[in-house]
């Protein structure tokens, strides 16, 4: 990647990346072929036939900054903290900018964080993990931020305020694009608790083609050292305060990667002084977790976050705790998941306590875990059904011996679901490849007795058991 001098002064902000493609532009072909990289790829296509020109203030054109032209070296053990900050608040300048993180030599960036302000419309970069035998063995190396020392408590900020006030200059419509992140420490240890990105009270903004990684060669420092079991710690969250900052929806993680965070995604609020906060509406699609105590977490201490569609998705964690955890705190409404699979978990794929959940065409393999979804006790307890849709997923106990039911309402007796439940479940499989079903196992659906619900119809309610194909 070049670098032109622009004009003659001293300034060293008046040297930039010639342009490439525009982020509008490429966020329209990333639209069609995100999982492709094609809006990388058409930037390298053009990278060559396009005219170096100088910095405008207010430009059509979005400039590029490279934060090596303003002394980020990148060679794995430096603070290059205050050059990349240098250069994000240059580009903060020129609405539209877009800040470029070349592969760094040393194969990361060592910062101890680093704030993203308005103006800024995308991170771009492009970083390659290489495994043998991962993850126990795995090293990310490129466009890739990472921990100075175990003392960093995040690596990207996205916007600014947390205190419900309106803020009007935060980076809304930014994409993160081939960004890596790494969650260990020079030498190895891994740092816990840590955040690779964290997004404030801020809109519209997209991670796409982005790795996390929390491994270290030789051994694998992901769960539970690479965050804490409660969550604090992983790739991206997303928090607001909620007051006035109406304007804290639509995020979205396309076609990333994590191993070993405690969470890989987290939508919550920021403070018990701001209980209406909460970041929703977001996506999460066609994105890899494995080694994470939960992958995705949707309200789970202060807010609720309502509105969020899980698809395309592949969870895997042996020792992880649940893929997905829905609703634990405030009102939340509506999380649709579909055509993910579900892979390894400890216990539970689906951990949900709030109502309007939609589970439609998903493969959960059972082995290990008591159930592919869970109904908390307090939908019962505040007066609520679980207003439910499951249909067409497929259960596969695997040879489970643990493995109860397909989904547990742990708020419910049979009796008092089929009077006061609402939803459709109906339509979905269970499988034991062909062998006996195992001792474990008390039905599709269990209630909080751990016994059976039968098929159930009324106005509200639709319950059927579908195929259980055993020996």
């Amino acid at each position: 990647m070049t670098t032109t001098p622009l004009g003659t002064g001293d300034d060293d902000a008046s040297v930039a990346r010639a342009p490439v493609l525009t982020r509008r532009r490429s966020l329209a072909l990333g639209a069609v072929g995100a999982g492709l990289g094609l809006g990388i790829a058409a930037r390298a296509t053009s990278a060559a036939a396009a005219p170096a020109r100088a910095v405008v203030p207010g430009a059509a054109d979005p400039t590029v900054f490279d934060v090596t032209t303003y002394g980020a070296r990148g060679d794995g053990h430096t603070d290059d903290t205050r050059a990349i900050q240098k250069a994000l608040a240059t580009a903060g300048a020129v609405p539209g900018s877009e800040v470029w993180f070349p592969p760094a030599p040393g194969g990361c960036y060592r910062t101890t964080g680093v704030t993203v302000p308005g103006g800024v419309a995308a991170l771009t970069g492009r970083c390659t993990l290489k495994d043998s035998d991962a993850p126990t063995v795995a090293t990310l190396t490129g466009s890739v931020l990472a921990p100075l020392d175990t003392t960093t408590a995040g690596l990207l900020t996205v916007g600014v305020s947390g205190d419900g006030s309106f803020v009007g200059a935060n980076p809304h419509g930014l994409t993160v694009d081939g960004l890596g992140f790494l969650g260990t420490a020079p030498g190895g240890g891994a740092v816990v608790g840590m955040w690779g990105a964290t997004i404030v009270d801020t809109s519209d903004v997209t991670f796409v083609n982005c790795r996390d990684l929390y491994c270290g060669s030789p051994g694998f420092h992901g769960y539970p050292s690479g965050g804490d079991p409660d969550g604090t710690g992983g790739f991206a969250r997303f928090l607001s305060s909620g007051t006035d900052n109406w304007f804290a929806v639509n995020g979205r993680v396309l076609s990333c990667s994590s191993y070993g965070a405690g969470t890989f995604v987290l939508a919550d609020g920021l403070s018990t002084a701001h209980p209406g906060g909460g970041s929703t509406d977001g996506r999460i699609s066609g994105c890899q977790a494995n080694g994470h105590n939960h992958a995705v977490q949707l309200g789970p201490a202060l807010a609720g976050a309502g509105g969020w569609s899980v698809t395309d998705c592949h969870f895997s964690s042996a020792e992880g705790a649940s893929h997905i955890t829905y609703g634990l705190a405030g009102t939340p409404w509506t999380l649709r998941v579909e055509g993910c699979y579900f892979d390894l978990c400890a216990d539970v794929h689906i951990d949900c306590h709030g109502r309007g959940l939609q589970a439609v065409g998903n493969y959960f393999r059972a082995l290990g875990g008591r159930a592919a979804i869970s109904f908390g006790h307090t939908l019962a307890t505040a007066g609520r059904d679980p207003a439910a849709l499951l249909t067409g997923n497929v259960l596969d106990l695997d040879g489970s011996t643990t493995t109860a039911c397909f989904a547990h309402f742990c708020g419910f007796t049979a009796d008092v679901l089929a009077a006061h439940g609402g939803g459709q479940y109906a339509g979905n499989l269970v499988h034991n490849h062909g062998a006996p079903m195992p001792k474990s196992w008390v039905g599709q659906f269990m209630d909080s007795a751990r016994k059976p619900v039968t098929a159930a119809s009324t106005a509200e309610l639709d319950l059927a058991a579908g195929p259980v194909l055993s020996a």
